[in-house]
């Protein structure tokens, strides 16, 4: 049985451009799925590509079994698609997108930007999403999405954030809290390394997924 935990606030602006879906696959309660995505600052579209790509890879995701889902070509396919359809919205802009399922002993994605997922083991950690491309990005429709696969050893924890997350709460704080801490106590934490100084806001949208499996 795995936990979940989620938290995501506004930084930076008036609206929050991040947006995420984690939930069971209905054919598999074992079987999670998370979607996170960052839409780019900067310009207009943001909020509305990442909502999209969320949508979309939520619903391309339920075309597959969940054996396949373990499978990260699978989620290559899929985010593929995903950036078509946010490319073809004229009321998107553009955005990043991590998507992922866990499964038994097992973790398969893919990803594209600069949102990151981190696993934290037994003395271990695992950035998954290290090998990924910041542009072209989600909603050009030529992003390339990056696979990765892990096998999860209990105990473990795995973090999908956006860079409002990794960037200002810093991956050394990060892996050491995530290596000490859990649940709604780590999300507290990571929170608290990333607000600014003196007004307590954050500098950038903050959105952080939190599945964990206990020994």
């Amino acid at each position: 049985m795995y936990q979940l935990h989620t938290y995501s606030n506004v930084g930076g602006h008036r609206v929050n451009e991040d947006a995420f879906v984690a939930h069971r696959h209905p054919a598999d309660p074992d079987c999670w799925l998370v979607v996170l995505a960052d839409g780019q600052g900067g310009r207009a579209g943001g909020a509305a590509a990442a909502n999209l790509a969320c949508q979309s890879a939520t619903t391309l995701a339920a075309e597959y079994t969940p054996a396949q889902l373990s499978d990260s070509t699978v989620w290559q396919d899929i985010l593929t698609r995903t950036d078509a359809v946010v490319a073809a919205d004229p009321s998107a802009g553009f955005t990043t997108v991590v998507g992922l399922c866990v499964r038994g002993d097992r973790l398969a994605g893919a990803s594209c930007g600069d949102s990151a997922a981190l696993m934290i083991g037994n003395e271990t950690s695992n950035e998954l999403t290290a090998r990924q491309f910041k542009n072209p990005p989600v909603g050009s429709g030529e992003a390339t999405f990056i696979p990765f696969e892990a096998e999860l050893v209990r105990p473990w924890r795995l973090l999908v954030m956006s860079d409002g997350v990794w960037k200002y709460a810093g991956w050394d704080k990060i892996k050491a809290a995530a290596a000490r801490t859990g649940g709604a106590a780590l999300l507290t934490v990571l929170q608290d390394a990333a607000h600014l100084r003196g007004s307590g806001a954050f500098p950038d949208d903050f959105t952080v997924v939190l599945i964990e499996a206990p020994a």
